[in-house]
């Protein structure tokens, strides 16, 4: 964890302690923190201006709850109350975003370690538990908690490093040009993994062709004795490969590539199965897409020495984050949750699963708005719609005003009237949803991070909970 003087941290970011007592500036801290709620005692506290909160507003609860130094934002000064502070290190730098960046910039360079850096525009979060997770049966790993990919969450994890750590694995998430770049500035990757090409944040990038270009910003900022590990199923991905100046390990499904599941068996059961390179390996998971995740992991595993062996046990152990094809049991029913996040190739990959799954009674699917599609918003939810015609469905519920038009392409493609449903909020589809559950039913939720369609199951819960 990151322990550094106030001297010490001015240096780095360039900043001005005021008319603070000087003898202040031999305090320590040690580890950061942005949240005030959750605060450890002695951490750098970093006040961020967000959309909804200024943490500005809460130094002084830091402080309270112990924070041995606070960083703020010159233009944000008078929102501190200095009586609240005193005694206490208040550093202010020009902004204290960009001053999180620098510090973390700055705290990567002192260590000598492997950096395994993952993106794309599905999977993300998967791959990084997988890679760290196996990984971690060999070596001292540090990972991104949660889904901490953004210019915040990143350094938030640097920070987390100590002198034992072997290896840091972390997810990059980009919704901008640039983003990853300055990722890759921060977190100087050994090694860069990228799953797929999809269309996700249209809203912002406009074309499948400038989310590659943004994804590629990775590769660009990875020194070329490096080496990358690419899809080859994906289009685009086989296209780079062909061109790349970096070493290449590839995996694959359908092409050949240096790491290519063969004999692949979906067993309806919750189970996968599939050969690579004439190994045999099982993942506990849902969803042919997994199969990408786990060849990425083993491509990534071997090159750090591990064996067949060791790499296979644990991915047959692997657990799915949560929110992401979790599944979970209510009174009887199937629930798979995958509600964190949604992009029409993940939604195609999540109605697959939904339809490979075995069930004793009726297959349902809940879907929700995919959201930052642009123009393409119309086009992309009834393609979906389409998708779930041809799924074996037994009811169609959607949520959102996007998604309405999911419900609508899957009657103009064949599902009965009867059995698609269109709701305003997770609510009205929840009690929807209870009144033609049955024991033996599976029930597939997806949708946008902003939908929140866990909500459902926490409806659920409550339901089953009343009628024991």
């Amino acid at each position: 964890m990151i322990s550094l003087s106030v001297r010490e941290l001015l240096e780095i970011v360039k900043g001005d302690l005021g008319e603070a007592k000087p003898e202040l500036m031999s305090n320590n801290f040690a580890g950061v923190s942005i949240d005030s709620r959750t605060i450890a005692r002695g951490n750098l506290f970093v006040a961020l201006a967000g959309e909804n909160n200024d943490g500005h507003d809460f130094a002084g609860q830091a402080v309270k709850r112990g924070a041995a130094a606070v960083l703020i934002s010159e233009s944000k000064r008078r929102k501190i109350d200095s009586s609240l502070t005193a005694g206490i290190p208040v550093i202010q730098v020009k902004d204290t975003r960009t001053a999180l960046q620098v510090l973390g910039a700055d705290y990567r360079k002192r260590f000598d370690m492997s950096v395994v850096a993952i993106t794309g525009s599905n999977g993300k979060t998967t791959t990084k538990e997988m890679i760290a997770q196996v990984l971690a049966s060999k070596y001292e790993v540090v990972k991104s908690q949660k889904s901490f990919n953004t210019q915040i969450g990143v350094p938030l994890t640097i920070f987390e490093l100590s002198a034992d750590t072997e290896v840091l694995v972390l997810e990059l998430g980009t919704s901008q040009f640039g983003e990853l770049a300055r990722l890759a500035e921060i977190a100087q990757p050994t090694s860069a993994v990228i799953l797929n090409i999809g269309p996700a944040h249209l809203e912002t990038f406009g074309s499948l062709e400038n989310v590659a270009k943004a994804k590629f910003e990775l590769l660009d900022k990875l020194p070329e004795d490096k080496t990358a590990f690419l899809n080859l199923d994906d289009l685009i991905l086989k296209k780079r490969a062909s061109q790349e100046k970096h070493r290449v390990v590839s995996f694959a499904l359908h092409n050949q590539a240096d790491y290519q599941a063969l004999d692949v068996i979906i067993s309806g059961n919750g189970h996968i199965d599939f050969k690579v390179r004439h190994n045999l390996v099982r993942l506990n998971l849902l969803g042919r897409h997994n199969v990408y995740n786990a060849l990425a992991t083993y491509a990534v595993a071997e090159g750090f020495g591990m064996s067949h062996l060791e790499i296979a046990r644990v991915l047959a152990n692997y657990q799915p984050a949560h929110l992401r094809m979790e599944t979970l049991e209510i009174g009887g029913v199937k629930i798979i949750n995958d509600s964190y996040n949604a992009n029409p190739a993940s939604m195609l990959a999540a109605l697959e699963s939904l339809r490979q799954t075995k069930t004793a009674g009726k297959r349902i699917a809940v879907l929700g708005d995919m959201l930052e599609l642009g123009n393409e918003a119309k086009k992309l939810h009834e393609e979906i719609g389409k998708k779930a015609a041809e799924s074996e469905l037994d009811y169609l519920l959607t949520v959102g005003v996007l998604a309405e038009f999911i419900a609508r392409s899957a009657e103009v493609n064949g599902i009965s009237k009867k059995r698609v449903k269109s709701f305003d909020n997770n609510q009205a589809a929840a009690g929807h949803l209870i009144e033609i559950l049955k024991p033996g039913d599976t029930v597939l939720l997806k949708g946008s991070r902003r939908i929140k369609l866990e909500e459902i199951t926490e409806r659920l819960q409550l339901e089953m909970r009343s009628r024991s």
